[in-house]
């Protein structure tokens, strides 16, 4: 059985890096059965300094749920020795990195490949690391190391994996030449049976689920609600990383009209999202930019439409009745379809619910392919 060696940041049970820990874990459970599973990943949660409960660090421990080998490295005592040291321990016939800006997790072990001191076969997936609004984020660091990885040719040494086409035309613009595989994002495939909730004209009960971080655009959302004419509560979820522009989202809270409330409820694990989301109307994600969207995917298995920006992989859902999917450089178009929906009585929303729920059960069974995954981990 060959060896799959996942180097990423952050895993389970952590959650507050967001999509990549659930990624991977989403390939974790779609693949253990035909390949030997080793995750390499840190004891402690994303923007958290105490590590997780009951987990010793530094051994390989079975993840019972996944099937799979997990080394938590303490994040206090990390460093580029023990990372070199479980490579070769493990000896993958394929190593799996997450991103392409992690020192420890991505940089170091390319750097080993490319001086020979590993000859395993390197699989990067940026994970959307490539799309401009990621760049923008950080750009002095990020450019620089960009600069430094085409000067080295890593594409000599790693084959690409791409989570979809507009991710292949990204890689392939910085780096020509390389070999990019095409495998789309493994969803959760766990769909409930389909649950409606109370709908009134003139309400509408909304979530926002992300990292307080401009790239997933809060403010642009609470823009948009500053118009509403609907009674329309919120609630957002997720941790806050940018003080500065968290200030800015509570002070244009403070302003909106009161017919919109606003509940910040902090993050909260996967585990309990689906059951969240359920609560509410609608699931909002005016994103700059998204590789996948399990938030987004979330809320279709949840059977609740969506309403978010045209810069993610879910496109033409109003066609669908699964939800709306808007340019940004309209907010009026996001005020209206938020009016609408406040309008919708129990039967119109159960239209779009069903629509939504549909969507998830239609993906699960026609678009996702594991074949894809078993050519690229050979």
């Amino acid at each position: 059985m060959k060896k799959i060696l996942i180097l990423v940041d952050w895993f389970a049970p952590g959650y507050k890096a967001g999509g990549p820990i659930q990624s991977c874990v989403n390939i974790c459970a779609a693949l253990n059965k035909e390949y030997k599973i080793y995750v390499l990943t840190t004891d402690t949660d994303h923007g958290v300094s105490e590590p997780y409960h009951g987990i010793t660090a530094g051994e390989w421990i079975t993840e019972p749920s996944l099937n799979v080998a997990v080394c938590y490295l303490e994040k206090k005592t990390i460093s580029a020795k023990k990372i070199k040291e479980q490579l070769l321990f493990i000896n993958a016939d394929t190593i799996y990195l997450n991103h392409l800006f992690s020192p420890l997790f991505v940089v170091y072990p390319l750097w080993l490949r490319l001086s020979g001191s590993i000859t395993n076969r390197v699989v990067v997936c940026p994970r959307g690391a490539l799309y401009e609004s990621a760049l923008d984020v950080k750009r002095y660091k990020k450019i620089p190391l960009l600069f430094v990885y085409k000067r080295m040719n890593i594409q000599r040494k790693v084959v690409f994996h791409a989570t979809n086409l507009r991710e292949k035309k990204a890689i392939q613009s910085y780096f020509p030449g390389s070999e990019v595989m095409v495998a789309d994002n493994l969803p959760n495939t766990k769909q409930l049976s389909f649950k409606s909730i109370k709908k009134e004209p003139g309400t509408v009960n909304c979530i926002f689920i992300a990292r307080i971080v401009p790239i997933k655009n809060l403010l642009f959302l609470l823009s948009a609600l500053q118009t509403v004419n609907s009674k329309v509560t919120l609630t957002v979820v997720g941790p806050v990383e940018n003080e500065g522009y968290w200030q800015q989202c509570r002070d244009l809270i403070s302003t909106l009209p009161l017919n919109i409330t606003v509940n910040y409820i902090g993050p909260r694990p996967n585990s309990e999202l689906h059951s969240l989301i359920q609560q509410h109307h609608l699931f909002i994600s005016p994103t700059t930019g998204e590789n996948f969207g399990h938030g987004i995917f979330e809320s279709f298995l949840a059977g609740r439409p969506v309403l978010i920006s045209d810069q993610t992989p879910w496109l033409q859902l109003e066609k669908e009745q699964a939800g709306w999917d808007l340019p940004l450089q309209n907010t009026d178009a996001f005020t209206e379809v938020l009016d609408k929906v406040g309008n919708y009585n129990q039967d119109t929303f159960d239209v779009y619910a069903k629509g939504a729920w549909q969507y998830a059960a239609f993906y699960i069974n026609n678009k996702m392919s594991r074949e894809e995954y078993f050519k690229l981990f050979g």
